[in-house]
């Protein structure tokens, strides 16, 4: 018996059995191996992908039955739910290790992300106008923004110790230290002016100036530091190294980096709010039942978008686990994110993102290549990626670059500067983004030339880091 919580509800046990029964036919027929018995294992194949539907269902609406404040998964239903598999009927490769992934956590970061069982229950607390529970592989809001601080810490002591060590080897009349505090301390504020962060866009006007004030500060601190190391750089005596040179000022753009995912997480905790209780508001009115297909209907339109990544991929497009696979790790797959998220600064300077926030990012079961859901702002990352986990996240982020480029900073030089690309079709010309994006983020940011020169250029022009007023 599987779900044994749900053991005394029907409609779970005989959607279990269904799947059960044809899992089992399915094995026979692979096992005679003659091309009568693959082709009706296919067929089987196909409905018992629809099965899977049906046992999610069945699974939300038992649970749903009581009106709880908040949605729970066990291990068994987790393992279902986000990678299709169904222990002793749908099996996962033997090293698979159910403990390590049921205990997997992801980095703080600015990207909420949770699983597909995560997302159920966070769309349930919507609609019920409940705490929507912290995500069971992420962290709340105010535990990310806290991680990022940490980290904002650790960086600028990492940078200014660096500082420190070179002082020693090329003395200078700059006061370092006081250059490298005002920066410490006005490093938030001059992102603030920079993003044009709503405190300073609408503030008053002493506010403004302010924060203006300790921009000019930073700035001016910073330019200190540089011609420091340039001038060390320069030493005709001992000459500090490029590769030092370039430590530092990787350090140092990761301040930068971080310092601007603190802010958008702050603002995002208002985006959050404000999309949580539109939807609260809509179903305030609705009935217990009313409030339950509700929450089946936030789960049925993300079925299609569900099967989009293995349409990107070409392959099969059941979320069942297929036999003897192995699924990600979430938390090295999300480290992943991270790396290519810092190789595309601009990546969050665009309108969708101003106004709908950092889009989530949701792992789902079934395979192929990550993509972007326009209706929901989500980046949909398969467990069971086609062609590598580089490849599979540059996708999805390939995906929300193209979508989101709505003042076409992207969409023109792309189709207009690259002669293959005129003629291409809207569709044409987003698949060939999204290849050639992959391509730039998993192999030209890493040194190596692969794009074609025309297209490399046009690039490179794309994605240069516009000087900050």
């Amino acid at each position: 018996m599987s779900f044994k919580r749900w053991k005394d509800v029907p409609e779970v046990q005989d959607a279990v059995t269904k799947l059960a029964d044809s899992a089992q036919k399915y094995s026979a027929l692979l096992a005679e191996n003659t091309t009568d018995s693959k082709s009706q294992a296919q067929k089987l194949w196909s409905a018992m992908s629809a099965s899977y539907w049906d046992v999610l269902l069945a699974l939300v609406d038992a649970q749903t039955k009581s009106m709880p404040a908040t949605l729970t998964f066990d291990p068994e239903e987790r393992l279902f739910i986000d990678l299709g598999c169904l222990p002793g009927v749908l099996n996962l490769n033997s090293k698979f290790d159910p403990k390590a992934w049921l205990t997997t956590k992801c980095a703080g970061d600015i990207f909420p992300v949770m699983t597909f069982s995560d997302y159920i229950a966070e769309s349930w607390a919507a609609v019920t106008g409940n705490e929507a529970p912290v995500p069971v592989i992420g962290m709340s809001l105010n535990d990310r923004i806290n991680t990022l601080n940490e980290e904002l810490f650790t960086a600028q002591g990492e940078r200014d110790a660096f500082i420190d060590s070179l002082a020693a080897k090329y003395p200078t009349n700059l006061n370092l230290k006081q250059s490298l505090q005002i920066m410490d301390e006005f490093l938030i504020s001059a992102m603030k002016v920079n993003m044009r962060v709503p405190e300073y866009r609408e503030g008053d006007e002493a506010t403004r100036q302010k924060l203006a004030q300790q921009r000019k500060a930073y700035n001016d601190a910073e330019k200190g530091i540089q011609l420091f190391v340039s001038s060390a750089q320069k030493n005709e005596a001992n000459p500090l190294p490029i590769p030092q040179v370039e430590k530092f000022t990787a350090m140092h753009e990761k301040t930068k980096i971080l310092a601007k995912e603190i802010l958008y997480s702050q603002i995002d905790a208002v985006k959050i709010a404000r999309r949580t209780k539109k939807i609260t508001d809509t179903c305030s009115g609705m009935t217990d039942q009313m409030k339950r297909a509700e929450l089946r209907a936030m789960i049925t339109k993300k079925r299609e978008y569900l099967t989009v990544p293995a349409k990107n991929a070409r392959c099969d497009t059941s979320l069942l686990c297929q036999p003897d696979s192995m699924p990600i790790d979430y938390a090295k797959d999300f480290g992943i994110v991270r790396e290519f998220t810092a190789m595309d600064v601009e990546m969050f300077n665009v309108p969708r993102v101003r106004m709908y926030g950092i889009p989530r990012v949701i792992f789902v079961p079934g395979q192929g290549l990550g993509t972007y859901d326009w209706s929901d702002h989500t980046i949909i990352i398969p467990a069971f990626p086609v062609g590598g986990n580089d490849k599979s996240v540059s996708y999805a982020l390939g995906t929300f670059r193209w979508d989101s480029d709505e003042d076409r900073k992207l969409k023109t030089p792309y189709e207009q500067q690259i002669k293959e690309n005129r003629k291409k079709s809207l569709l044409a010309l987003a698949s060939s983004f999204y290849k050639d994006y992959s391509l730039w983020l998993t192999k030209e940011k890493r040194g190596y030339r692969i794009l074609p020169r025309e297209t490399h250029k046009v690039f490179t022009l794309m994605f240069t880091v516009k000087a900050e007023d």
